[in-house]
């Protein structure tokens, strides 16, 4: 009779032992494939998890979109869905296999690129230094030359007048979205802070205004948005004027 009682506690007690829980040390990408020939799990990060109610607009891109993920070894992670949170400068990818959004770390990662319908944007790793300190960012490199043409994306909470959002609830900030465009110097790191204007890229070459406005009127390039200063870029490396400065 006491063996079945001792049993009876036993039984009990083991009941109240919580299971195991299986740790996930790193990203299973089992969407690879065996004959792929990267190690499942290299490309680690941590779950991420999000609000639909209070930071979805943190992302730049409204969906998610396939991409490819350099890391700093060179190897390459093709066909994700990722997306590029432009609020807390990451990158977030979503494993179709599981179910989960990641964020993977950023000190392994050199580039991605997301690819949309009829635009791809290439994204890649630079340490900038500031007076308030350096930090690695992701910036859109838009040309790749003697010189680079970079845009850093950012979505910031700036202060409005109070307002109830499409929630109900009353807020008095919302999601702004910015764009800062720098010429990079890949030999020393250097950037320069770059206006969308004809007058910032002459001012750029004190010794050749009137070459560079030359080439650009030859070339009938009038509008500086983005696409027009990358054509600026190359018109002006092509010309060797940036081995000038």
């Amino acid at each position: 009779m006491k063996n079945i009682i001792l049993l009876v506690i036993l039984f009990f007690h083991l009941l109240e032992i919580p299971p195991a829980v299986a740790q996930q040390p790193s990203l299973q990408w089992d969407i690879l494939g065996e004959s792929s020939n990267r190690l499942e799990g290299k490309l680690t990060g941590t779950v991420f998890q999000y609000s639909v109610k209070n930071n979805i607009r943190h992302f730049l891109h409204e969906k998610w979109m396939p991409g490819d993920v350099v890391l700093e070894d060179g190897d390459n992670y093709k066909n994700l869905r990722i997306r590029y949170n432009a609020f807390n400068d990451q990158l977030v990818a979503y494993n179709e296999n599981l179910h989960q959004m990641y964020i993977p770390d950023k000190s392994k990662i050199s580039s991605f690129t997301v690819r949309e319908p009829g635009n791809e944007q290439q994204f890649v790793k630079l340490y900038q230094n500031s007076v308030l300190g350096g930090n690695w960012r992701f910036f859109e490199r838009r040309y790749e030359g003697s010189r680079w043409f970079l845009i850093f994306h950012q979505i910031v909470e700036e202060k409005t007048n109070v307002y109830r959002n499409e929630y109900g609830k009353l807020k008095d900030t919302e999601l702004k979205n910015r764009t800062v465009r720098f010429m990079y110097n890949p030999d020393d790191g250097k950037f320069s802070y770059l206006y969308n204007s004809r007058r910032a890229f002459v001012k750029m070459f004190p010794d050749n205004k009137k070459e560079v406005r030359r080439i650009f009127r030859r070339n009938r390039l009038y509008n500086f948005n983005d696409i027009g200063m990358a054509h600026a870029f190359r018109l002006l490396d092509e010309a060797g004027l940036f081995q000038k400065e």
